[in-house]
């Protein structure tokens, strides 16, 4: 079963036994929803202002690169890969799937180097004027048959702006 889960104009269905977690420092123009699965498989929904997207990125890879750079400037990743990207209809927006893979450096706490997937979605939403951002972080692989029909099938309940009836 699925729920309904509604902020600042936009709307996505999660399975009901997930935990919803919501930054206090929202904002109608910017803020990010965390939603957690059993496992604590996370699944993000973030949003900002379409205009600053624009100004700083000429196009979605641009934006998608960026948000991978953030994660290859950690000083635990030992590499951060983009394995598949593609275009999908989105919540009537053209949006890009990427698909990428990071591997963590082995630690103090961790002998073994680790890796998890990210699974993502940007597309800009012309009629509310923001930018969204919808990811996910598989961390506990067996949750879940398969991790891309699963975040696709969330990722498409996206409503980012009314819909005409």
């Amino acid at each position: 079963m699925t729920e309904k889960f509604s902020a600042y104009g936009f709307q996505v269905e999660i399975p009901e036994d997930w935990r919803i977690e919501f930054n206090a420092k929202n904002s109608r123009q910017r803020g990010d929803v965390a939603f957690h699965s059993p496992k604590n498989n996370v699944f993000f929904v973030s949003w900002g202002k379409l205009e600053d997207a624009q100004r700083r990125f000429r196009n979605l890879e641009e934006h998608r690169d960026e948000t991978i750079k953030r994660f290859r400037s950690d000083p635990n990743m030992k590499s951060v890969e983009i394995v598949r990207s593609t275009r999908k209809n989105l919540s009537t927006h053209e949006g890009l799937v990427s698909r990428v893979v990071a591997r963590r450096r082995p630690g103090f706490m961790r002998r073994l180097e680790s890796s998890h997937e990210v699974w993502s979605v940007h597309l800009y939403c012309p009629p509310t004027a923001r930018y969204y951002v919808v990811y996910w972080h598989v961390s506990v692989g067996d949750e879940f048959p398969d991790f891309e029909d699963r975040f696709m099938s969330i990722a498409r309940t996206l409503a980012c702006h009314p819909q005409p009836l």
